[in-house]
């Protein structure tokens, strides 16, 4: 008799005696799991993907992206929370002509369809249609973003809208990449300005500390005039 029937007997065998198994299969699974021949892949040497396998080095410097780190996985209840803690990379003064183009294509692409395509809660899904002489809603009305409502909201509390949806509204967080969700956000604003609402800037810090080098050549020469000769007496001349 060849080891594969021999193998094939002992699992049927198994099967057949209670007390081989419990009700899972775990004991039968952990016995045929000695045999070599079952055995491949049920231990692995490779880590898990979501492990840092290796510490860093010692003496090692944390560092941070200069564009926000994607914040950790939340769930809608948690907005208000989550909110103040998420910067808006692109706060703090205009953003580049660039963001706002980009902002338009995700937002045309993913919130135009609920939203309308000035974000005044009036999209096409959410439009009345008429079928048989009859007036009916196809979706639930959804609400204006373009307003002094939203636009009271802080940059982190849209953005933690888009990442994890709020009601009827389903999570974008998987399907809208980070730096796409500030974007939008950056557009939207662009919305509510347009309709006269002044947006919250609130969450924004990052940016703002980012744009102050940019703004200091422009102070600098007026000031060099006074201090220049304030401090010229501190150096020890020869």
């Amino acid at each position: 008799m060849t080891t594969a029937k021999r193998l094939a007997l002992a699992a049927l065998a198994c099967t057949l005696l209670p007390a081989c198994t419990d009700w899972a299969g775990y004991d039968l699974d952990m016995a045929s799991g000695k045999v070599p021949q079952l055995a491949n892949m049920r231990r692995s040497v490779i880590p898990d993907p979501y492990a840092m396998p290796r510490l860093p080095a010692p003496g090692s410097i944390p560092s941070t992206s200069p564009m926000g780190d994607v914040p950790a996985h939340f769930a809608s209840t948690a907005l208000d929370s989550v909110a103040p803690t998420l910067a808006n990379p692109y706060g703090g003064g205009a953003p580049p002509a660039a963001v706002l183009a980009r902002g338009a294509v995700v937002f045309n692409n993913n919130c135009m369809v609920c939203h309308g395509p000035q974000g005044a809660g009036n999209g096409p899904v959410v439009q009345p249609a008429t079928a048989g002489g009859k007036t009916f809603g196809r979706f639930p009305g959804a609400p204006a973003i373009n307003g002094a409502v939203t636009a009271a909201r802080s940059d982190g509390y849209i953005y933690a809208v888009l990442t994890a949806g709020r009601g009827l509204m389903p999570p974008y967080g998987e399907r809208v990449p980070h730096l796409d969700r500030w974007a939008v956000v950056e557009y939207v604003r662009t919305l509510q300005a347009a309709t006269g609402a002044a947006p919250q800037r609130i969450g924004a810090a990052p940016a703002a500390s980012a744009a102050a080098p940019a703004a200091a050549p422009a102070t600098a020469p007026a000031q060099a005039p006074t201090t220049a000769p304030a401090a010229a007496p501190a150096p020890a001349r020869p």
